[in-house]
């Protein structure tokens, strides 16, 4: 399949240099199909997929019996020519993010395929302009990890993706009906594994501790936990859960604002045995409110997170975590991208992957 895609992408070059070249002029038709796949040696249905991509791109007009004719050339194109793949990310200072560009990058350094990585920072303005925009300079797709703080800006987000001219990947998170196709995580099996981690040491009061409670991934970890307790026997009770709907994103302290809501958290519920946080930097702010109050982890309380973060192995305690394969997640958006791209036709993909436990002193 990837040598199959790599020589579709190959022929659609070329002939796309021709054009630009002026090989042919606008109304020319081009060579009958069986022709072009001698000249590139290759089967019919391989030339077929690369004129389709052309005529996607409104380069030429294929029709039975009547075959390709060109319909416009070089001269008439404007812009600068990239002919790249694009990855649009808030911050690799988001180690989760870096990870997912390292995955992408490597998979598209593999396939001989440009691409170009543009960091936006915390700015969903400048993200939202830059895919808008990002046709101007002939990119043909690109996989983004949306930074998007609040229901509006999902909204507004989710509007932008079916406007594209160009297919869009996310990558970590879905949203299902705009026709993009996704590699994420399975949210669901975080909250479930962490849950029965806990469980299987004897606990029974297991609280959780999570920000965007809008967000539906995150929403799935929440059904993860519940799930759990109840194939324990355990009725989930509201007042052992936190669901924040805020957050602030800080690139530089991404704990901070962890530390402020786990001492909430700690006050309102001070007989858990046990928290099941829905991220690294969540439990690592929780374990530092908790040492604000003289408790002891894991002695006094027991504490998950989920990511595997090298913050999570560095703390005073270290925590045990889900480990999240988001390199895994940037190889599969570059390969949904790539066939979204070489194959017009292809239908959306939602990949779900998983990842594993790691145990270490926190719990």
């Amino acid at each position: 399949m990837a040598q199959t895609l790599s020589k579709i992408a190959a022929i659609q070059k070329e002939l796309l240099h021709a054009l630009r070249a002026n090989h042919w002029k606008v109304g020319d038709k081009l060579p009958a199909d069986g022709e072009l796949a001698q000249q590139f040696d290759c089967g019919l249905g391989t030339i077929g997929r690369a004129l389709a991509l052309l005529a996607h791109d409104g380069w030429v007009e294929r029709k039975t019996r009547v075959g390709t004719r060109v319909l416009r050339t070089g001269t008439e194109q404007a812009g600068v020519q990239m002919d790249a793949l694009a990855f649009v990310y808030p911050s690799t200072q988001h180690e989760g993010i870096w990870k997912m560009a390292k995955g992408f990058q490597n998979a598209a350094k593999q396939a001989g395929r440009r691409v170009v990585m543009l960091s936006t920072g915390s700015d969903y303005a400048k993200e939202a302009e830059y895919i808008a925009r990002l046709s101007e300079f002939d990119v043909r797709g690109a996989m983004t990890c949306p930074n998007i703080s609040s229901p509006e800006e999902q909204v507004q987000f989710s509007q932008l993706l079916v406007q594209s001219k160009f297919p869009v990947v996310l990558g970590g998170t879905n949203f299902p009906g705009l026709g993009c196709s996704a590699a994420t995580i399975d949210r669901f099996h975080v909250g479930y594994t962490m849950t029965r981690h806990l469980l299987a040491q004897g606990l029974r009061r297991i609280g959780y501790f999570s920000n965007l409670s809008w967000v539906g991934s995150l929403h799935d970890t929440y059904q993860g936990y519940c799930w759990a307790l109840d194939e324990a026997g355990i009725r989930e009770r509201t007042e052992w859960s936190t669901l924040e709907p805020s957050v602030v994103i800080d690139f530089d302290e991404p704990v901070r604002e962890s530390i402020g809501m786990g001492r909430n958290f700690l006050a309102r519920y001070s007989d858990l045995e046990g928290v099941v946080a829905a991220s690294d930097y969540l439990a690592l702010g929780l374990m530092a409110a908790a040492q604000e109050r003289g408790w002891r982890v894991p002695e006094d309380l027991k504490i998950t997170g989920a990511d595997d973060f090298v913050l999570s192995l560095q703390a005073a305690v270290p925590l045990t975590t889900y480990r999240v394969p988001y390199e895994d997640v940037g190889r599969r958006c570059f390969a949904l991208l790539q066939e979204r791209v070489l194959r017009v036709e292809s239908p959306v993909q939602v990949e779900t992957l998983r990842g594993e436990i790691v145990v270490r002193a926190s719990a």
